[in-house]
């Protein structure tokens, strides 16, 4: 497994295209061949080292295939080194930087990364927030005069959710793009991201009345001036600040996208020297997503 955050390292482990080949080859292929097509688990020499062939249906299987490098054009070491830039980056990366920096197209980068995004957003890599949880939303977009309070009109919202620790410590957090206030866009989003024994502290809006009927383990405590939220606003403005200071802006169909991104990256930030090879591990296990896949996915979160 590579361990390492800088480009001296990744140099070092990865010098060529074989071997990052070999690299996916074990992590695909280590623990054992699966043909997709018949199930077969025994394999032969395929038309070169990267290649698997099927001893049942004779289906040849590369190691990139059912994966987000299928079907790539550039080189696979560039596409290596673009995926370990923008996980191992603290901050990420904007796609116009990273194309430049790699000598590609910056549509060709914004797809990778897109690409990356569905991984990093994928129930594979979630897990339910436990314990006490604060729970609020927050409006996504440019200021308005006379705009105030929860009018979104045409900002987007945003529910976040943090696990409170122990001596004021932060756990993971959930981020999730909604359409509205309305009980049944917060409710669902709830029920997805915390678990059913979880304590839920929200303030007193209407909508969070109706979930506690629901959940019986609510407690509504007022945010304004309210220190117990403290930790929640700052990671409202954490995500706000990454958004804009990174990306400078954000589409409402893609929005969706960056949030699963922040969540993933704020989750591991005590796991920076494997995020590489997690996301890498990843990408086997999520189903993959071509572009036009991605364009319907988008337009859904519309």
């Amino acid at each position: 497994m590579f361990e390492g955050l800088s480009a001296i390292d990744f140099a070092r482990k990865f010098p060529d295209n074989e071997s990052c080949y070999k690299y996916l080859i074990g992590l695909k292929w280590g623990k054992g061949f699966t043909c997709r097509n018949c199930g077969c688990k025994q394999s032969i020499k395929g038309r070169t080292y990267y290649y698997k062939r099927c001893k049942d249906c004779k289906r040849d299987e590369s190691v990139t295939s059912n994966s987000i490098f299928h079907d790539m054009k550039m080189p696979l070491l560039k596409a290596f080194y673009m995926v370990f830039r923008i996980s191992t980056k603290k901050k990420g990366m904007s796609t116009l930087e990273l194309g430049m920096e790699v000598k590609v197209q910056q549509k060709t980068a914004w797809l990778l990364k897109r690409k990356l995004q569905v991984v990093m957003g994928d129930p594979y890599y979630k897990k339910q927030l436990q314990g006490e949880v604060c729970v609020d939303e927050t409006l996504i977009g440019g200021g308005r005069p006379g705009s105030y309070g929860r009018k979104h009109e045409e900002k987007e919202i945003a529910l976040i959710a943090v696990e409170r620790l122990a001596q004021n410590k932060t756990g993971n957090i959930a981020l999730k793009h909604i359409g509205d206030f309305k009980y049944t866009s917060i409710a669902p989003a709830i029920e997805e991201a915390i678990d059913s024994k979880a304590v839920l502290y929200v303030d007193d809006f209407p909508t969070y009345r109706a979930v506690k009927k629901k959940r019986n383990n609510t407690v509504i405590v007022r945010s304004k001036g309210n220190m117990f939220y403290d930790e929640l606003h700052k990671q409202v403005m954490m995500f706000k600040i990454w958004l804009t200071g990174i990306h400078h802006k954000c589409s409402k169909q893609h929005l969706h996208a960056y949030a699963a991104e922040y969540e993933f990256r704020f989750n591991r930030r005590n796991q920076r020297q494997w995020i590489f090879h997690t996301l890498l591990n990843g990408i086997f296990k999520v189903k993959p997503h071509p572009y036009k896949t991605m364009v319907l996915l988008c337009e859904r979160s519309t």
